[in-house]
């Protein structure tokens, strides 16, 4: 998005289509440390939170903890949907790539607001 509206733009070459699977081969890696058991959420005294509804490094780790069977479930989704992104990928299909970021934008939301902000309130219109 712009001051002049959205500009959308579409992977045209080989470079554009191996950057994108770079980036969702990361996502999936990404994936497979979230599921190493003790790992922390963040390392030293790093700030988790820019909003009062979203929770200190302690106490998304408790969760995680506390919940540990929903988060690699949710970490696995999140895999699934990488290993999707990366088969539009190298189908150059342009529209499935679109339609697993919505995929992918789901696992994260639903994650996040399970385990980062889970006392946040989804304005309704």
């Amino acid at each position: 998005m712009t001051e002049q509206g959205e500009i959308e733009t579409r992977p045209e070459s080989d470079e554009d289509w191996a950057t994108l699977r770079n980036h969702a081969i990361t996502l999936r890696e990404a994936s497979n440390l979230l599921v190493i058991e003790g790992r922390a959420v963040v390392h030293g005294n790093a700030n988790t939170s820019s909003h009062e509804s979203e929770l200190q490094a302690d106490a998304i780790q408790a969760l995680i903890a506390a919940q540990w069977p929903e988060f690699i479930a949710r970490a696995h989704a999140l895999h699934d949907a990488a290993n999707l992104a990366i088969e539009a990928i190298d189908a150059k299909n342009v529209e499935r790539l679109e339609e697993v970021g919505g995929i992918i934008e789901h696992s994260c939301e639903g994650c996040h607001s399970q385990f980062w902000y889970p006392g946040d309130k989804v304005p309704t219109h």
